[in-house]
């Protein structure tokens, strides 16, 4: 699991929420938790979105998840 990596999630093309992970150091199992709030701190909306992960010591990764309320 990655010590460091930056996460964004985007929906329609637009930057909701941008999370670093920086567990440098510590026993972590490489995951990270989001709020479910955007950039603005508001509450996002459901539908599609698409997240991208650069982490350093694995690449990068681009997928896609639904948030259903």
């Amino acid at each position: 699991s990655p010590s460091r990596g930056l996460g964004d999630v985007y929906k329609r093309q637009e930057l909701v929420q941008a999370i670093h992970h920086d567990h440098s150091g510590s026993i972590e199992d490489g995951s990270e938790s989001w709020d479910l709030l955007s950039n603005d701190n508001l509450s996002v909306s459901y539908g599609m979105y698409i997240y991208h992960v650069d982490a350093p010591e694995l690449g990068e990764h681009v997928g896609k998840f639904a948030i259903i309320k």
